[in-house]
């Protein structure tokens, strides 16, 4: 079975497409694939975004807060989500994420209405997305990039559990690489691709 870990900025564009990407190729995989879509911020994703939101090298501190505070929310919203589900999970990001690139704002009543679309119980998702284990559930996520050396958005980390020496970190989405990550006709293959490191490392493949 692979693992896939997809480290994401809740507010890119780039992000959004990377995940649709990403959901045909585990479709399609001859293998077993648990995919997880985790929301990031980091202080350096906050302020790119809030650059391209404001259309400035140096947005206000009223901007940058936004950004962030928003950033926070959605992550924090999503991990609500996700205790019912990691398929529920990714289709509340998906779905946030399309709101707002399209212009909306992201309030509870946009919130409320994506519950309501994708037909989650929306009194455990309240419940849940002002709860302390969602926070830690947040921040965890945090921890997890951090040590899987995650800077960059969007990016992906692999692991074959059927081979837990070989585990790949690639900001490198294009369908070559996509192919040999998902699409091996074998596991010999797939222990061949050069993203693979043996001895339990992760091993980091640059776009291109």
């Amino acid at each position: 079975m692979l693992e896939v870990y997809h480290f994401v900025n809740p507010l890119s564009g780039d992000c959004l497409e990377t995940e649709k990407k990403l959901a045909t190729y585990v479709e399609q995989s001859n293998k077993k694939v648990a995919m997880q879509i985790i929301p990031v911020v980091t202080m350096q994703s906050a302020r790119e975004t809030a650059m391209a939101a404001s259309n400035s090298l140096h947005p206000s501190l009223h901007d940058l807060n936004v950004v962030s505070q928003t950033l926070y929310q959605v992550a924090v919203d999503t991990k609500a989500a996700q205790f019912q589900g990691k398929k529920a999970a990714r289709e509340y990001l998906m779905a946030t994420q399309q709101a707002l690139l399209q212009g909306h704002a992201y309030s509870d009543e946009l919130v409320m209405q994506t519950v309501n679309d994708l037909a989650l119980d929306q009194e455990m998702f309240v419940e849940d997305r002002n709860s302390d284990l969602a926070v830690q559930a947040f921040r965890a996520d945090q921890n997890l990039a951090a040590e899987m050396g995650v800077r960059n958005f969007p990016a992906l980390v692999v692991y074959d559990t059927d081979r837990s020496e070989y585990a790949v970190r690639t900001d490198d989405f294009s369908d070559e690489h996509l192919t040999r990550l998902f699409l091996s006709a074998t596991r010999q293959r797939l222990r061949e691709y050069d993203g693979f490191l043996h001895n339990g490392g992760v091993t980091e493949v640059e776009e291109g």
